[in-house]
């Protein structure tokens, strides 16, 4: 029993590490095993309560040094057993072995071991207890020597203030040495007695290397680590010691490092070798150390170990903790968060300004070198060519023995100004009402067109005309040809009109040296103008995308706040808020006298706890038809940039929750620290531009671009297809990795694509060496199961640990199970898993599967996952199943920046760009300029999904309606094919027009250039075409399923409806509310179709200024991926919460 109590007094005392207290901000580390932590002791205390522990110190050691005493009588009988069982057992060595066993109480070998062993147990106990006193001893000295200056001070002031008469009091100082005295009494030696100072915390370059290592690890093999000084100091050196033989990790690595950071992890640190040292070795004792600096501000140390090949110990995935002394406490740090956190940001500002005034300086070095290469090579160029670009060129040029073309003066002069003179009598153009110059210079360099003015003249047979025209510097000839209004031109013959130019000054080193110098000026300029246009171009989109995603922000605010809101509705660090919530129409209706509040902060990795708060009934919003409020108050962290609720009727758990559906409430904090970002990485077989079959690549490369511009990080994760070999936009590819792995080996390259870090896996067997992404059913399940483990495998060989692996339809769906099955518990360890159905059509078992392994998985759009949701792959899963639509990338669909547009146009010109577009599409296909009706368009491939027969109706149905019809697409079906073929043959003409070929010009000329198109689809899992058509004016009629549903608000029967999802408003009657945006139908039959398509042309025929205004306000609409965006975002948080 005494052996039991001294080892818990001695556990006490050691000075191992403590659990962390947070895991949200931990490094990417990898495994984890085995940990025995102890606890630490804190030699700082509050003066208040000194008194209290030295009591509690005098009383540890008086008793203690009773075991003591209890220990040495213990030993004295064993001694003593020891000394007759050895007597006896010499007097029974001549004995045979059959009869060795003594009589009168000897003992056998066995029993001799096991005194021998107590002993030495019990000899090391009293060894660890006498340790153990001096420690308590030297505290309590350190204390009352503290205690007594505190005392004296108060006397000093007492002192002061008390008056002259009065005899001063006697100094306490007897009770505080009393226990100093006890603690003498019972030491048991005279080496035990206390040192006269407390434990020494001296300058780590005298003290740390000079301390006994092996004496400080003696007794401490049930630790698995423990630093020294047991509490470190802020701004000075310890040591830190790893028990090796503790960890089940590290056990037998031939090395070990410390990697070492301080505050959570906030404060970086560094790594540091560790050796073995001088220690006794064995079973249980296997001590390595290291010294570390102890940053000066530090109030706890964040650490793990590892060996430098992927094995970490990091206590369980929770990290090392220890505290630390110094003038910094937690709580001094988190108050100092916003500080920090603003210091950090000036930083990082001024070092990005910095770095980007250097590469703005490198840039205009490398520019102002370029414009001199151009610059002289131009003159080089003009040199050596002198001879043959002045062959033919006369002063002037006669036809039939007349002059026809001459300049004034004659010669021109390089660099100046001249008249050029046309004589049109006698040739093709004579008579012409109006004639252009077409000229340039030196082999028709930088051509232009100058109107020409006819010259009067007595002969009333002349037809002479005449312009002014600027030589350029670097000119040595003219070229001219000449046309007029009807497109007839006079080119000599086909020689055309060469005309010398002279050289001012010659032809020396002189002239060519000052037309470098020219040519140079003249090139930057031009360059300046361009690059100005260019950023002005760059910021008029940057500002049009900023000014949607603050929209965007602020409907989801407005939707929230229907339910949920706060006051002040910006939210500030370290101060209070009111929480108001409605229960209406929430899980919580009626029971607004029972409501509780549960929350926390920073998406629920806050260290600290909250107590649930009852929630009082508000008359904020009181008043007819507004009852269910409720609010509360609530304390805001300095360190908080995200405030989380759910809601409940019960306050110990239990009982009814709102929880958002699963994604919990959250306010974001204005002005606080900076929410960390999140780590996404994507495996998927496809990627727009580069390997794009469908929606799904273009969704992988949008979504990552997007939740990067959210302040996130994303990846993609590719296999390398041989076709990638000639995309000119990898051409920057860098190696990344090789691993060997699936009986082969894989090697990885990277480059970034549209703005996002890709990964591309080729593995050495060929199996992507192929010309395209899908081949056969089979061979393609085969190898992109591969690929997803390929991935896996990449990431967790390369120590990423991202907190999203986000899979992509049926293609990637085996990297969910993969996951769990065979890496997260095999190192990476961090990850969750969200999946997305792009068209549940294909691979409903695999989708299936990567359902269940998925802690979220969604579809493109709401209405899509309702129709899908009781599919047998999706059904058993439906809890954690949502539908998030898809966006369009607004910098390849952008009207106003379009080079396919013969007029580049926006909301505010959309009437003269459209009707540009019109004119530019009609004359592309052939169809009649004349008429004044709407042109309906068609962009789609041609299957049964796509309602190829409501198609074929609308096609008549415009025809009959006066309109034109325009069809972009094609039919991978011989036999629909065919059916169209013969459709073109009837309706096409001057009114119809079909095209059955991939034509991206085309296609952008159609959406801007009709007035209506029409997506009748069977079913659409979201649909970009719709959207597309909208960014570019054009109003939409479709069919109500899945994404069209979700996207297009009839004029006359969704007001409410397209207010609420496209301005967060529940009143479509305000100003400005209304999301309306084109025409939809239900059925699937030709009537069905008539009822929308039939409005839509009324509309144009009837209310022009209207379907005008409607075409406007579908070019305001933000069709992007900022909404999806933001769902996908927070679709990630609640992934991550589980």
């Amino acid at each position: 029993q005494s052996e039991s109590i001294i080892m818990v007094s001695m556990k006490s005392a050691s000075g191992g590490g403590r659990l962390g207290r947070r895991a949200a901000v931990r490094p990417p580390l990898l495994g984890g095993g085995r940990v025995t932590p102890s606890s630490s002791s804190s030699s700082s205390s509050r003066r208040g309560v000194r008194p209290i522990r030295c009591q509690g110190a005098n009383k540890q050691v008086e008793s203690i040094s009773q075991k003591i005493a209890s220990v040495e009588a213990e030993n004295a009988k064993l001694k003593a057993k020891l000394e007759r069982v050895k007597s006896t057992r010499k007097a029974e060595e001549k004995k045979a072995m059959a009869t060795k066993k003594a009589a009168g109480g000897g003992g056998t070998d066995d029993e001799i071991d096991e005194i021998e062993r107590l002993r030495r147990e019990n000899e090391e106990l009293r060894r660890l207890a006498e340790e153990r006193i001096r420690v308590l001893t030297a505290r309590q000295q350190a204390e009352e020597a503290e205690e007594e200056a505190d005392q004296e001070e108060v006397e000093a002031a007492l002192e002061d203030e008390r008056p002259a008469e009065e005899p001063a009091p006697e100094p306490v100082e007897a009770a505080a040495e009393e226990p100093q005295e006890e603690v003498e009494e019972v030491a048991p030696e005279p080496e035990l007695e206390p040192e006269p100072e407390p434990e020494p915390v001296v300058a780590a370059s005298t003290d740390l290397d000079t301390v006994d290592e092996a004496g400080l690890c003696e007794g401490k093999a049930h630790c698995l680590y423990f630093t020294y000084p047991e509490t470190p100091q802020a701004g000075e050196d310890c040591l830190v010691f790893l028990n090796r033989a503790s960890s089940g990790v590290l056990r037998d690595r031939p090395q070990v490092k410390l990697l070492l950071s301080f505050n959570g992890w906030e404060v970086p640190g560094d790594a540091y070798a560790l050796r073995p040292t001088e220690a006794r070795k064995d079973e249980f004792s296997d001590w390595w150390c290291c010294r570390s600096a102890v940053d000066a501000r530090a109030y706890e140390m964040n650490f793990v170990f590892h060996d430098e090949e992927g094995n970490f110990e990091n206590n369980g995935g929770q990290d090392f903790c220890q505290a630390v002394s110094g003038e910094t406490t937690r709580a001094s740090w988190l108050a100092s968060a916003k500080e920090r956190e603003a210091e950090l940001e000036e930083v990082r500002r001024r070092e990005e300004e910095e770095e980007e005034a250097a590469r703005h300086a490198r840039r205009l070095e490398e520019a102002e070198e370029a414009d001199r290469n151009q610059a002289l090579a131009l003159v080089h160029d003009t040199r050596t060519s002198l001879v043959e670009l002045r062959s033919g060129c006369f002063a002037s040029c006669e036809r039939d023995g007349k002059v026809v073309v001459a300049t004034r003066p004659s010669p021109c002069h390089a660099g100046s100004k001249c008249v050029l003179v046309y004589t049109a009598s006698g040739g093709v153009l004579q008579g012409s009402s109006q004639i252009r110059l077409h000229c340039g210079h030196n082999g028709w360099r930088d051509p232009q067109v100058v109107e020409m003015k006819k010259q009067p003249t007595f002969d009333e047979g002349g037809d002479v005309w005449c312009c002014e025209v600027e030589v350029p510097d670097a000119a040595v000839a003219l070229n001219a040809v000449f046309s007029n209004e009807h497109g007839t031109y006079d080119n000599n013959s086909e020689k055309n009109f060469n005309v010398i130019v002279e050289i001012p000054g010659g032809e020396g080193e002189a002239h060519w040296d000052a037309l470098a110098s020219k040519l140079q000026a003249e090139i930057k300029a031009k360059r300046l103008a361009e690059e100005a246009a260019e950023a002005e171009r760059r910021e008029r989109r940057e500002r049009r995308k900023r000014e949607a995603r603050e929209y965007s922000l602020e409907v989801a605010r407005r939707k929230l706040s229907h339910v949920l809101f706060s006051e002040p509705s910006e939210i500030v660090a370290g101060e209070t808020i009111t929480v108001y919530y409605n229960t209406k129409n929430t899980a919580l209706a009626g029971r607004q006298d029972s409501t509780f509040m549960q929350f926390s902060f920073n998406r629920w990795s806050h260290p600290d706890e909250f107590a649930p708060v009852k929630m009082e009934p508000s008359d904020r919003h009181g008043g007819e038809g507004e009852e269910g409020w409720v609010m509360c108050e609530i304390g805001v962290p300095k360190d908080a940039y995200m405030v989380d609720f759910v809601f409940t009727d019960s306050e110990h758990g239990g009982g009814t929750f709102d929880n958002n559906g699963g994604l919990d409430y959250n306010l974001s904090v204005t002005k606080g620290p900076k929410s960390p970002p999140l780590y996404i990485t994507h495996i998927a077989v496809e990627m727009a531009p580069i390997a794009k079959v469908g929606g799904l690549g273009d969704v992988v490369t949008a979504l990552s671009r997007a939740v990067q511009e959210h302040g996130h990080h994303a990846e993609i994760i590719l296999p390398r297809y041989d076709f990638l070999l000639s995309s000119p936009l990898l051409q920057g590819t860098t190696f990344e990795a090789e691993m060997d792995w699936g009986g082969c080996k894989n090697f990885v390259t990277t480059c970034v694509v549209e703005g996002v870090r890709v990964f591309f896996i080729e593995p050495s067997n060929g199996m992507f060496k192929v010309s395209q992404v899908y081949s056969q059913p089979h061979d393609d399940e085969v190898k992109f199961e591969f690929f997803c483990k390929a991935a896996l495998e990449f990431l967790l060989q390369t120590g990423r640990q991202p907190d999203i692996i986000h899979c992509h339809d049926w293609s990637s769906a085996s990297a969910a199970r993969a996951y769990w099955q065979d890496y997260h518990h095999y190192g990476l360890w961090k990850p969750k898993v969200v999946f997305t159905i792009h068209n549940l059509e294909f691979g409903a078992a695999a989708i299936g599967d990567a359902a269940m392994n998925a802690q979220k998985f969604t579809t493109v759009s709401p209405s899509y996952a309702f129709e899908v949701g009781g599919h047998p792959a999706v059904e058993p899963h439906s809890a954690k199943f949502s539908g998030i639509i898809n966006g369009i990338d607004t910098d390849i669909w952008d009207p106003l920046y379009d080079q396919f547009l013969p007029t580049p146009y926006s909301a505010e010109n959309a009437e003269e760009g459209k009707r540009d577009a019109k004119k530019a599409l009609r004359e592309r296909l052939g169809l009649r300029q004349d008429r004044d009706c709407p042109v309906v368009g068609v962009v789609s491939r041609l299957t049964t999904q796509k309602g190829i027969h409501l198609i074929k109706h609308a096609a008549y149905r415009t025809l009959d309606r006066g309109g034109q019809f325009v069809l972009l697409g094609s039919a991978p079906d011989p036999k629909i094919q065919a059916d169209f073929d013969g459709l073109a043959g009837q309706l096409g003409g001057d009114m119809g027009a079909f095209c059955y070929a991939y034509d991206e010009p085309l296609s952008h000329l159609i959406y801007a250039g009709c007035d209506v198109i029409l997506v009748p689809s069977m079913f659409e899992p979201c649909g970009l075409t719709q959207m597309i058509a909208m960014r570019y004016g054009s109003v939409p009629v479709v069919r109500q399923t899945g994404g069209l549903r979700d996207t297009v608000f009839d004029v006359d029967h969704d007001k409410a409806r397209a207010a609420w999802e496209i301005h967060g408003s529940d009143d479509h009657t305000k100003a400005g509310m209304d999301g309306t945006n084109g025409f939809s139908f239900e059925g699937t039959d030709e009537g069905s179709l008539d009822y929308a398509l039939n409005r839509a042309i009324d509309c144009w025929y009837n209310d022009i200024a209207f379907f005008r205004q409607l075409q406007s306000r579908n070019m305001t609409q933000d069709w992007s991926w900022n909404k999806p965006a933001l769902d996908y975002i927070e679709l990630y948080y609640s992934a991550i919460k589980g």
